[in-house]
């Protein structure tokens, strides 16, 4: 049973023991770093995808242990082309020191080559890059300001399957527009608040078993209507809380357990994910542009953008219709 939380709570007890689990509206859970027992695996990672019609861009620093690394991806969509690097560093004399909240605090990586920041207001988001010799001797460059677009977001604390000490912890917040520019060697990539669309995925998680992790998102309009979607497995014990959602015009709606059948093995086959009798029934198809799979391996991290195909209807809730609509999946061994 999918447990609601609609108060403020801890993470941790006081003996560092993972608090209330389940899934929230807005961002209840408080995390004190300070209680974590397995401080060494803390996995922290900020991410952000911005998109238009003509191009998406992923952008990740990440934390684990005394190791940082930071991705940028980005694909146009209308050549086909994928640019992306990722760069790994050992931090001996410091951490990055990741905020605890996805509410307030900014991410900072900076190297030789790439200086990263995400910025964070009480209304808006600013992300810059500067990424020298990016790839195939591209420089990237971005400016861009984000700006809430929804009260609602999706925020879930998991236990791990066995150990009481481990959890996994998300925002999920869509339907953000954007409004700045990108560019990537000679082309440039402007985005505006009416036609773009943008989500921070926004994760700590501290975990000892080894596993697959997939998510699916997606983030636009449909045919006037706010839409996002968020279907994620493979950590955890998600009886109390788990990452599948979608959000239609703002408010969001929960699955308690969705079926997803693929193989990341297979990063050119569909993907097919069900809930209930008929409440989900869609399927993700890769994309294929010049004859190149869109697809990028980063890091541990593969990206696959393509579209989704089917239907979606819970109980009481109008049926959303899918059809061709543009969607990324991640593949991840956690």
């Amino acid at each position: 049973m999918q447990n609601e939380i609609k108060s403020i709570t801890n993470v941790f007890d006081s003996s560092g023991l993972v608090s209330t689990v389940g899934w929230s509206r807005q961002p209840v859970f408080v995390l004190d770093k300070s209680l974590c027992k397995n401080r060494l695996s803390l996995y922290e990672r900020d991410s952000y995808l911005i998109s238009n019609e003509r191009v998406s861009v992923y952008l990740s620093v990440a934390e684990n242990g005394l190791s940082c690394e930071v991705t940028a991806v980005v694909a146009d969509h209308e050549t086909g082309s994928i640019d992306a690097r990722t760069l790994k560093k050992y931090m001996s004399f410091g951490r990055l020191d990741m905020p605890a909240s996805s509410k307030n605090g900014d991410v900072t990586f900076t190297d030789a080559r790439v200086g990263m920041n995400f910025s964070n207001t009480a209304l808006k988001r600013y992300i810059r890059c500067e990424f020298v010799d990016f790839s195939m001797d591209k420089n990237l460059y971005i400016n861009v300001m984000l700006e809430d677009g929804i009260d609602e977001s999706l925020n879930v604390l998991i236990p791990a399957k066995k150990n009481k000490k481990n959890f996994y912890m998300k925002r999920f917040m869509p339907a953000m527009k954007a409004l700045g520019i990108v560019r990537c060697g000679g082309a440039e990539y402007s985005f505006q608040s009416e036609d773009s669309h943008a989500f921070l995925d926004w994760q700590r998680c501290s975990m000892s078993d080894r596993a697959y992790y997939h998510a699916l998102y997606c983030d636009t309009q449909l045919k006037g209507h706010q839409f996002s979607l968020c279907l994620a497995g493979g950590i955890g014990n998600t009886f109390k809380g788990s990452e599948n959602c979608y959000f239609y015009d703002g408010i969001i709606h929960k699955f308690a357990s969705v079926k997803a059948d693929g193989s990341e093995d297979k990063p050119d086959k569909p993907w097919h994910f069900t809930a209930g009798s008929s409440a989900l029934d869609i399927t993700f198809k890769p994309d294929i542009k010049a004859g190149h799979l869109m697809s990028k391996k980063c890091g541990q991290k593969t990206i696959i953008f393509g579209k989704l195909y089917g239907t979606i209807q819970q109980l009481d809730t109008e049926q959303v219709t899918l059809d061709a609509v543009p969607a990324h999946i991640e593949f991840t061994f956690v």
